[in-house]
């Protein structure tokens, strides 16, 4: 109203038509409006553009770790811990919105407004025992069941995480950048686990099971009231024994192996059940992390440390831009454990190793690339088309997270200004 009174008042600024007053209104509801789209707008996008700046930087991490591996060098590990972003307002009418490939979104809302939103990444390096223990520590047979389960392949996930299999040795990762076959049993299990899996046959999965922690019966005059308040706030209980005393229960959740109907009639089952000192028919058996054979109910597994499996994973980095492809004959998944089945113990695997995960070099930036990284001298990268390759490196991003826990480190926070919307 003081803008109005201000023109009538002054004969230079004439009172404007009805025309003109509309054109106003309707010029301030399309800016308002505009602001309103364009926060739920960036919101929308610079969520997927955020996400996938830090899945790409983590997967870098990853490909030049594994890189840094095969040639000898030392690994580095970091941790997205912020992610701020910087707004920007001037002058502009184009009402558009882009999310350019490096993550900068940025766009203009009508009422001669433009914006632009430029992220800032802050990650901070992991060091310490804590994290040298976990790289180095065996991986968990939980963390074995947690990828099954997830969708990888019984097998593949056999190769890379466990050194022995019931009484089965598979093979050492030894620091002259060799693979050393130590039983040639091994790759007929691997062959019977690939084929059982693709049959349905068989699987690997988590099943609660309930677990008595004490050795001698508890005494009724010792479990009190309290007692009982303690162990349910722990999800345990005090369980009555027909005596009259107590015992100490927890329902756990173990991985065990599980044979279905029709096993038992096929000879990857009936070499099973010689190969695993198992009784291979319909049921399941829990699987330890133990060494020795087997008691005719359970499994015994040892796996690797994380970066046993890095290390083994990075005797397939082509070692320049111009080395040699992977041998003809051996270049997939069944036939890699078909030739496992046929060497002697002690033969050299390292040259095979491509055929389930390989990493190329170039001198140019791939077009044809999953995943790349440039690590000072040649790009190193995973080509779109590899299958093989793709599987094992999202299965092993899956490990790490499994295996190094972010102690002491808060979650990355991601602050996004949008806009009031008025």
């Amino acid at each position: 109203m003081h803008y109005l009174a201000a023109m009538h008042r002054n004969p230079k600024h004439p009172m404007p038509g009805r025309a003109g007053m509309l054109a106003l209104a309707a010029a301030l509801a399309a800016a308002a409006g505009g602001c309103a789209k364009w926060g739920a707008s960036a919101l929308e996008d610079n969520h997927v553009a955020f996400n996938s700046a830090v899945a790409t930087a983590m997967d870098r991490q990853m490909l030049l770790n594994i890189v840094r591996m095969s040639q000898q060098q030392p690994t580095q590990w970091m941790n997205v811990t912020i992610i701020n972003v910087q707004t920007t307002v001037g002058a502009g009418s184009s009402g558009a919105l882009a999310v350019p490939s490096d993550g900068m979104v940025s766009g203009g809302a009508a009422g001669n407004l433009n914006f632009s939103y430029t992220p800032n990444i802050t990650m901070v390096p992991q060091q310490g025992e804590r994290l040298a223990r976990e790289l180095l520590s065996p991986i968990p047979v939980s963390t074995v069941e947690r990828l099954v389960s997830a969708g990888w392949p019984l097998a593949v996930v056999v190769v890379l995480a466990v050194e022995k299999f019931d009484r089965v040795d598979s093979f050492d990762v030894t620091s002259d950048r060799r693979i050393q076959l130590c039983n040639d049993d091994f790759g007929q299990i691997l062959e019977a686990l690939y084929s059982l899996s693709g049959k349905r046959l068989i699987s690997l999965s988590q099943v609660p099971e309930p677990v008595v922690w004490n050795a001698d019966p508890i005494p009724r005059e010792q479990v009190t009231v309290d007692h009982i308040v303690r162990a349910s706030a722990a999800e345990a209980s005090f369980v009555r024994r027909p005596d009259g005393n107590y015992d100490y229960r927890t329902v756990e959740r173990v991985p065990v192996l599980t044979f279905y109907e029709g096993v038992q009639e096929t000879p990857e089952g009936r070499y099973l059940d010689g190969a695993l000192n198992l009784k291979v028919e319909p049921g399941s058996y829990r699987i330890v992390a133990s060494e020795g054979d087997g008691n005719g109910t359970t499994l015994p597994l040892r796996t690797r440390s994380f970066s046993a499996t890095l290390n083994l994973m990075s005797l397939g980095v082509d070692a320049s831009p111009d080395a040699p492809d992977p041998p003809a004959d051996v270049d997939t998944q069944e036939e890699f454990f078909a030739m496992l089945d046929s060497l002697p113990p002690g033969a050299d695997l390292s040259r095979y190793m491509t055929a389930l995960f390989r990493v190329r070099c170039s001198k140019e930036r791939p077009t044809e690339a999953a995943i790349s990284v440039h690590d000072g001298r040649h790009w190193y990268w995973i080509h779109q088309k590899d299958r093989s390759s793709r599987a094992c490196f999202c299965m092993v991003r899956d490990m790490y997270d499994l295996q190094v826990t972010a102690e002491g480190q808060a979650s990355p926070v991601l602050t996004l200004p949008v806009g009031s919307g008025r």
